[in-house]
């Protein structure tokens, strides 16, 4: 088995990581919202989502691994469900190493990949 190769695009917050509490899609706009223990609200944004799936983090164990442990949002670069879709014959417009990018969200307990042409926008709030 390829294990995914990922890469952390936002730090953990004082070592923490953030609850999933929502999903938002409404077809131009995928939100997250996620909240760390300090009641923090984050919102993690996708545009031109292709696809997204909500899996307990138990699910996903190959992501799990020294690489993982400083960030919560990540890109994956490899192997991941991005790299699945695209080898089903049935999917022939969803290729790895083209424009369009895999995405992980890590939560507590609730994990969210996304399939998006835009980067995430994370916004923090009070």
């Amino acid at each position: 088995m390829n294990f995914p190769s990922i890469k952390g695009i936002e730090g953990r917050r004082e070592g923490k990581v953030p609850e999933l509490l929502s999903v938002a899609y409404d077809l131009w706009t995928l939100r997250l919202t996620l909240s760390f223990q300090s009641n923090q609200i984050v919102y993690v944004d996708f545009g031109e989502v292709e696809g997204f799936r909500v899996l307990d983090e138990g699910q996903l164990l190959e992501f799990w691994d020294e690489k993982s442990n400083d960030h919560w949002v990540f890109e994956v670069l490899s192997n991941g469900w991005l790299a699945a879709e695209s080898r089903r014959e049935t999917a022939p417009a969803i290729t790895e190493g083209g424009e369009l990018r895999e995405y992980l969200v890590a939560g507590i307990c609730e994990c969210v990949s996304i399939l998006a042409y835009d980067q995430p926008e994370i916004i923090y709030k009070a």
